[in-house]
């Protein structure tokens, strides 16, 4: 059906080539939407911002997080700036898979060229940390985002709580997390409140077992 559009109707038929090439990802075909997006800059129309994030989303979600490099560079050959969502995808492919260096190099170059990026680009960050265990690194990224003008939300709080609770058991630190989380008018829900509570008692008992000894 593309192909029966007429030539000079090619430029501003962008909304038909943008809805195939979604349904391509929907279905995972990944290379096939690429392979069109190939050849919407060499017959037209130019393919747009959306066009591409389609595309670099599929591979991150696949785990092919150098095709979606690729997409991106090819996307930037064209006079087209990623946006922060291009950006958060990719950083979410290469947490996925424990690559945080790269993941952090993707995420400075982000910073270079946007002055504010998402709440969710910040989580993703974080929460790979926490998967790998490395909390100062999530603790420090928690404390950055309000100088780029992000606001932390419940759910960087929770992750975090529960990270040092149930992987580092350090419930005092956990502490300190829910009461900034007050302080900021952010609502934990009791779950956080209970977790943090067994822990710390968990961590007395301890303390008077080894004081029998």
């Amino acid at each position: 059906m593309l192909d029966d559009i007429p030539v000079e109707a090619r430029k501003y038929a962008t909304k038909p080539f943008l809805a195939v090439i979604r349904d391509l990802y929907r279905i995972k075909d990944v290379d096939g939407a690429a392979i069109l997006v190939s050849k919407m800059i060499t017959d037209g129309p130019p393919p747009v911002n959306a066009l591409f994030n389609s595309v670099i989303n599929g591979y991150s979600k696949a785990g092919d997080v150098e095709k979606a490099m690729k997409m991106i560079k090819l996307m930037e050959s064209r006079g087209l700036k990623p946006d922060v969502y291009t950006y958060t995808v990719v950083i979410s492919g290469y947490a996925k898979g424990g690559l945080m260096e790269e993941a952090c190099k993707i995420f400075s170059r982000a910073k270079k060229k946007h002055w504010k990026l998402s709440p969710v680009t910040y989580h993703t960050l974080i929460r790979g940390y926490c998967k790998l265990e490395e909390f100062d690194k999530a603790l420090k990224l928690l404390a950055e985002m309000k100088d780029y003008g992000v606001q932390a939300n419940v759910d960087e709080y929770n992750k975090l709580i529960q990270s040092r609770c149930l992987k580092a058991l350090d419930w005092e630190r956990a502490e300190k997390l829910l009461e900034e989380m007050q302080q900021k008018v952010l609502h934990p829900n009791g779950m956080m409140r209970a977790l943090i509570k067994a822990v710390k008692e968990l961590d007395e008992e301890i303390e008077r077992c080894r004081g029998k000894h």
